[in-house]
């Protein structure tokens, strides 16, 4: 049996950043249902009942290596989830901050 350790940061109501041995992660989401990328990058959905201990979570398959005609050697395409969830981060904080 291995040693795991794992650690969930409340950044603002909803975000939460998940510390583990693997690195680093983020969630978005309420009580009994989040949305996630793990510290190795892989997308899962996560639902549950609060104070049961019982949660189902399904994670998402990543699409095969896209190829395209007009990339150098080694270039690598970057998974259409970060920007979104960058942008769902920056909305959400302009959201919360107090306008001036």
């Amino acid at each position: 049996m291995g040693l795991r350790f794992q650690r969930r940061i409340k950044v603002l109501p909803g975000l939460r950043i998940n510390l583990s041995k693997s690195g680093v992660g983020f969630s978005v989401g309420g009580r009994g249902a989040h949305i996630g990328i793990t510290a190795r990058g892989q997308r899962y959905t996560s639902i549950g009942m609060p104070g049961t201990g019982v949660s189902w979570r399904e994670y998402q398959h990543k699409p095969a290596a896209r190829q395209c005609d007009l990339c150098a050697p080694g270039h690598v395409h970057i998974a259409p989830a970060v920007p979104i969830l960058l942008l769902a981060v920056v909305a959400i904080i302009l959201l919360v901050s107090p306008a001036r």
